[in-house]
């Protein structure tokens, strides 16, 4: 009992860190969406939105990989624990089919790109008048 227990902490612990990594994908889309929507004028430079992009296809197949990887190591864990009590428990820590959480991502992915790229951000904003312009 005293394995299955540690096993049932283990796939737990597995599941944290599966959270934490799609928390560092949150910010990091975020981040670059705040990046986007600031309407600096360098983000309408193509340039800039091919250096974010590429950086972003990186980041985001990465963080896609290791989302993998920890979902495939919870689903080896839940065998091993195999038929025993906690095995109720640990069914709500199993994770999703792999097709579902990689179209989920891509999905997401390919949302962040197209704003990148179509949504227009940088319009010209009219000039302030009157406040602070000395007037």
């Amino acid at each position: 009992m005293d394995d299955q227990l540690k096993l049932l902490a283990l796939i737990f612990a597995r599941a944290d860190a599966l959270n934490f990594y799609w928390n560092l994908y949150l910010a990091l889309v975020l981040g670059l969406l705040g990046l986007m929507a600031s309407g600096k004028p360098f983000t309408a430079r193509v340039s800039i939105k091919l250096l974010l992009s590429v950086g972003f296809i990186g980041v985001a197949l990465s963080n896609l990989g290791v989302i993998d990887a920890i979902d495939e190591q919870r689903r080896q864990l839940l065998i091993l624990l195999g038929d025993c009590p906690a095995q109720a428990v640990a069914s709500a820590a199993m994770p999703p089919e792999r097709w579902r959480v990689g179209a989920f991502h891509l999905g997401l992915d390919v949302l962040v790109l197209i704003c990148i790229w179509f949504v227009p951000w940088h319009r010209v904003r009219p000039a302030a008048r009157g406040f602070g312009k000395g007037e």
